[in-house]
């Protein structure tokens, strides 16, 4: 190869005005809440398999969560944190602690999506992810929504984005592989305003196989002080350590 040779040029975006718009909106959605404390039920659907439980969860963006899973009587039955860059799921019954790093295929085992870490705090946020796109187009959708569509380096589908306007609503994102498998999708429900923020209080992360996390929220607090110790698992003495890596 000639020493000589020029790297590419990155391709630059296309992006229609009004879709430059909606973009800006989703963004906009996107950092009004940094932190995160709710009550409700958390129900999981996998291989035909539903599972209902009782919860409550605390959040800290980017990448900072923590989910108690309840008995009927309020006590806690498994505690699932996830702290950065580690995963750490505890189930009381057992003694069981699994833990390994935060990554989507270890995410998975638990909530039986594809999602990394991030991307779940934005859902439970009420918010989605902007994946890379080089191309993004509006149009109208069959409901009289707002359909964004990202398109990615290759011309394929990214992501497809559903919003409604007055006041403004981000109602569904759909996330495409390369070659265009569907990855997962966010469904928004039910909303409400906190704090003059509007959130959405049915949220639905759905994978593969008809996957699905469905929270539905019965309490919950925006823009909170939380702690770093609330991400940890205070020191357990089990000889069921399980390690996901």
């Amino acid at each position: 190869m000639a020493e000589g040779c020029a790297p590419l040029s990155p391709i630059p975006q296309k992006i229609e005005p009004e879709a430059a718009v909606v973009i800006d909106l989703i963004h906009q959605n996107n950092a009004q809440i940094q932190s995160f404390r709710g009550q409700g039920q958390l129900k999981m659907i996998s291989k035909k398999k539903s599972q209902l439980f009782s919860a409550v969860w605390l959040g800290h963006r980017p990448d900072q969560f923590r989910f108690e899973f309840l008995s009927p009587w309020g006590q806690p039955t498994a505690t699932f944190v996830v702290n950065k860059n580690r995963l750490f799921f505890y189930i009381y019954a057992q003694n069981r602690l699994y833990k390994g790093d935060a990554t989507a295929s270890n995410l998975a085992r638990f909530i039986h999506v594809k999602i990394t870490p991030e991307e779940l705090f934005k859902a439970l946020s009420g918010s989605i992810p902007i994946v890379p796109f080089r191309q993004a187009q509006l149009h109208s959708g069959a409901a009289g929504e707002t359909v964004l569509t990202l398109i990615g380096q290759w011309g394929d589908i990214a992501a497809k984005v559903w919003v409604s306007h007055d006041p403004f609503k981000i109602l569904r994102a759909d996330y495409f592989s390369r070659g265009g498998a569907l990855t997962y999708s966010i469904l928004f429900d039910n909303f409400r305003y906190e704090e003059s923020v509007l959130i959405p209080c049915l949220i639905t992360v759905s994978g593969k196989n008809n996957a699905k996390w469905i929270l539905t929220i019965k309490k919950y607090a925006i823009n909170i002080p939380t702690s770093q110790e609330s991400f940890k698992l205070k020191a357990i003495k089990t000889d069921k350590t399980i390690n996901l890596d």
